[in-house]
């Protein structure tokens, strides 16, 4: 691939929409399975996604036409900690609409029962600081934005001109989620407002 058809988490930009391909919640889902909180058809939606490749999603980035700016993958660090790292990396901030963020079926409810990754525990307290989240957010939402992934999908920063075509190839592809879940903002390098 040429150099500058890279997209990697260096270039976002304010103003840019920020897209989600893979709904979250992977790290509860499993941990309520090993816990006897669940069972293996209740974690089925989650274990379908950790299975889905995001060599789709990829090529939908790619069809965009140069649109999108900065993306990376959502893993261990979780939704928010892979965002603030594509922040830092970009000079900039973000702003999330938390009711945007697709979640997996069970996720909220086995939140509630107590099914919490300890390295979900870990990206909260690290992260403290550079996230600001309003007091109507429900708790278990709060911790899903934070729930350390098994194979997540991909967070792409994408030029508001271009987002329809990027959801629509998301679409196309078949991405478990396509889903516009807030936006670049300028601001403090790595901050994040959740709404």
């Amino acid at each position: 691939m040429h150099p500058h058809r890279l997209i990697t988490l260096t270039r976002a930009r304010p103003g840019d929409t920020l897209v989600l391909t893979k709904p979250i919640g992977t790290g509860v889902l499993a941990t309520a399975l090993k816990r006897d909180l669940a069972t293996a058809a209740e974690i089925a939606p989650a274990v379908q996604s950790m299975v889905t490749l995001n060599a789709g999603a990829a090529r939908a980035m790619r069809a965009t036409g140069g649109g999108v700016h900065a993306a990376t993958d959502v893993t261990g660090f979780g939704l928010l900690g892979h965002l603030h790292n594509m922040l830092l990396a970009s000079n900039v901030a973000a702003e999330i609409d938390a009711a945007a963020v697709p979640l997996l079926p069970k996720a909220v409810e086995l939140v509630e029962r107590g099914a919490i990754p300890g390295g979900t525990k870990r990206n909260q307290e690290a992260l403290a600081a550079q996230v600001n989240m309003d007091g109507e957010i429900p708790d278990p939402v709060r911790t899903l934005l934070f729930d350390a992934q098994t194979s997540g999908g991909l967070l792409i920063a994408v030029d508001p001109d271009r987002v329809g075509a990027l959801i629509a190839a998301l679409e196309r592809e078949g991405t478990p989620a396509a889903a516009k879940i807030g936006k670049i903002t300028r601001g403090i390098a790595g901050t994040i407002a959740v709404h």
